[in-house]
């Protein structure tokens, strides 16, 4: 048995298995931030071809994925052993899709390959009760202008199902041309009804082949929503889970320097629902990085700020153990 395990075991006995597991957790995910993310680290895995939805701006239909077989659960895993043989880090995944709850089984059998799992959906299927995972459920404004971009109906049935305080349930907003004033009425209208954990925010990224360029917001709207995010967030705290310093960096004076050295491009896996691999990142080729708006290699480039990522990591860590170790 080696020390680690031994030093689990010994602090299971005075803490309890749960509040143990969370304390390896954190500081397993600390190590990583602080010395550097091996390749292959972070990364994302499409489960899926399918989607009960046909969002607008969805980068996902710009992939020929529908006609193809996707790996079945039983490929995923062999593949999965395959990796572990190779080293692989197993680190962070994100589950998406076409929509990853249309395939739970798969999600359920993979997850405890990784140290941490988050499932990004569109919040139309029930949460599975997964308590450690981070679900992040897409909502682009207030209902009218959602509805604009993902339709009719969709708000409502958002609410019954991502209101749940007892799962990590965070909401993730992409702005584009059309709904970007809404997003302060929206920030305010979830952080007063409560039931999830805060909210977090994209920009439209184009798509060569979606025929939906005009979506972009463009560099000055861009940067006017990024002035009433920072206000949110002096207004509203850690409910804006982006710290500052990541907004401020995906400015239209600085952006295009971070995403033409895009670290999540240099050290994260995504595969396809074939189980191939996909570049440069997992919205694919045909995604224009020049107009990058994802919000990943921005908080990457931040935590490449390791006096940030100590700060941010320390709060974090007083916040959860304050929490949950001590009740």
């Amino acid at each position: 048995m080696s020390i680690r395990d031994n030093l689990f075991q010994f602090s299971s006995q005075i803490l309890g298995k749960e509040r143990t597991k969370f304390l390896f957790k954190a500081y397993d995910l600390a190590s990583f931030d602080l010395f550097g993310k091996p390749e292959g680290a972070i990364g994302a895995i499409d489960v899926t071809n399918r989607c009960n939805l046909r969002c607008r701006h969805c980068y996902f239909f710009a992939h020929d994925y529908e006609a193809e077989r996707e790996l079945s659960d039983e490929e995923w895993l062999l593949k999965f052993e395959e990796l572990k043989k190779q080293g692989f880090p197993f680190y962070q995944c994100s589950w998406i899709g076409g929509e990853p709850l249309l395939r739970k089984s798969l999600i359920e059998k993979g997850m405890g390959y990784f140290k941490s799992n988050m499932v990004t959906t569109n919040g139309m299927m029930e949460l599975p009760d997964w308590k450690d995972v981070n679900f992040y459920v897409s909502v682009d404004g207030p209902r009218e202008l959602h509805e604009g971009l993902r339709g009719k109906g969709t708000y409502d049935k958002i609410l019954a199902n991502a209101v749940r305080p007892d799962l990590r349930v965070l909401l993730s907003m992409v702005i584009t041309r059309e709904n970007y004033q809404g997003a302060e009425a929206f920030v305010d209208e979830w952080h007063e009804r409560g039931g999830v954990r805060g909210c977090l925010f994209q920009f439209y990224t184009p798509v060569r082949g979606l025929e939906n360029d005009s979506l972009w917001p463009g560099w000055e709207i861009r940067d006017k929503t990024i002035d009433v995010l920072l206000r949110l967030k002096e207004r509203h705290g850690d409910f804006i889970v982006i710290p500052p310093e990541v907004l401020e960096s995906m400015r239209s004076d600085r952006c295009q320097e971070i995403t033409r050295n895009c670290l999540f491009r240099q050290v994260a896996f995504c595969f396809d629902p074939q189980g191939r691999v996909k570049k440069p990142c997992m919205m694919g080729p045909q995604a224009d990085c020049s107009r990058c708006g994802c919000v990943l290699p921005f908080h990457l480039k931040a935590l490449s700020d390791k006096h940030l990522m100590i700060r941010e990591l320390f709060m974090f860590l007083r916040k959860q153990v304050g929490k949950r170790v001590f009740g």
